[in-house]
Formats: structure tokens, C-alpha cells, sequence
């Protein structure tokens, strides 16, 4: 499944902008498929309805603000949430989902080979 992060071109509020874009680079870093959500966007308004169903808002707020990011349509959580996974080297289980496959490289050399 594809990574959605819900954001708002619109924000005029500069940390809710800096979020957003924290988490965008943070999965691009981290070559995490993704895509990004504009809620502002009033052509496609049940985007705004569908976070604001199914996110979690914070205490204290009325409806969850952007950012906010599913695994499909599973919720894993808002910004500081994501940034306490980051902190924590365990963004994959928050984003529901396989770990990357690492990639090792190893060199094997045969110096003889008797048959006795």
C-alpha cells in the first residue's frame, strides 16, 4: 500500500507547512512510496472529510489538522507521532509496514579446491 500523507497547500500557519514537509522529505530520504493529500483541495472534498473521520485530533481540537498520515486507508498517526518514530529508528512499524531490505554485499574467494 501506498503512504498518504494529508497536508494543506492552504496553511497559513508556518510550523504546520514546516511539518509537512519534514514528513515528505523524511519518506522521500528514506525512499518510502508515498503520496501527498491536499485536503485544500475543493475539487476532491471527501479527502478533507476522510482525515477528519479517521484521524485522531489532539486534546483540545475539534477536528485533526494536517499533517496526518495513513498506510492506505490505516491511520498511523499525526506529525509528532511520525517524529517520535523517526527518533526512535521504528518508522516502518509506525507506517505499517516491512522494514526496507537491506542489501549486503559479500565477496567469496576460492583458493584451491583438492579432491583427495
Amino acid at each position: 500500500m501506498v503512504i498518504k500523507v494529508y497536508i494543506s497547500r492552504l496553511a497559513g500557519n508556518v510550523h504546520m507547512k514546516t511539518k509537512q514537509t519534514k514528513i515528505v522529505d523524511i519518506l522521500t530520504a528514506k525512499n518510502i512510496e508515498h503520496e501527498e493529500v491536499d485536503i485544500s483541495d475543493t475539487n476532491i472534498p471527501e479527502t478533507k472529510t476522510f482525515m477528519q473521520q479517521y484521524a485522531k485530533a489532539k486534546e483540545g481540537q475539534i477536528h485533526p489538522l494536517p499533517p496526518q498520515v495513513f498506510n492506505g486507508d490505516d491511520y498511523c498517526g499525526g506529525y509528532e507521532e511520525f517524529e517520535d518514530a523517526v527518533e526512535n529508528n521504528q518508522i516502518y512499524e509506525f507506517l505499517k509496514m516491512a522494514p526496507a531490505k537491506q542489501q549486503s554485499e559479500a565477496k567469496i574467494t576460492v583458493t584451491s579446491m583438492n579432491k583427495e
